[in-house]
């Protein structure tokens, strides 16, 4: 699996939302909200004899910077799990349908949602949360 075609597909499915002004497929140094981006991974190698890789993905979306109330309420309808603005559903497509990000994974799973609160990206601190996104695939060297 290639972690950064992975991490560049799902940003630009993000980056297809609604209001989302900025989707990076790294974490940035400055953020301009609505701000989609791809952060931290967790990897449990070899699952199976095939080399089958388990990844778990944290993206964040920040929505606000200035104000709590229309930060977090800005925040709500990309929290939601079906609708125009679910990043769950951007995301996932489709249920039953495997999301394979275009051939970079073999499925993937938006797991849970974690937030909402502030994030720090470079001085400044936005209201977000973090949605928690396991992809399987097999190690790209052996596929």
């Amino acid at each position: 699996m290639d972690l950064q075609l992975v991490s560049e597909r799902l940003a630009a499915l993000a980056a297809a939302l609604p209001e989302v002004k900025r989707s990076d497929p790294y974490v940035p140094d400055a953020a301009t909200p609505i701000h989609f981006y791809v952060a931290e991974f967790e990897i449990d190698y070899d699952q199976t004899y095939g080399g089958l890789m388990d990844v778990q993905v944290v993206c964040r979306l920040l929505t606000s910077r200035g104000n709590d109330r229309s930060g977090q309420a800005a925040l709500k309808p990309y929290m939601a799990r079906r609708g125009d603005k679910s990043l769950k559903y951007a995301l996932e497509g489709d249920p039953g349908v495997p999301q394979t990000l275009d051939g970079a994974c073999h499925d993937l799973h938006v797991r849970r949602l974690q937030g909402h609160r502030l994030y720090k990206v470079g001085e400044d601190y936005f209201y977000g949360a973090e949605w928690l996104v396991r992809v399987v695939g097999t190690d790209s060297e052996e596929a």
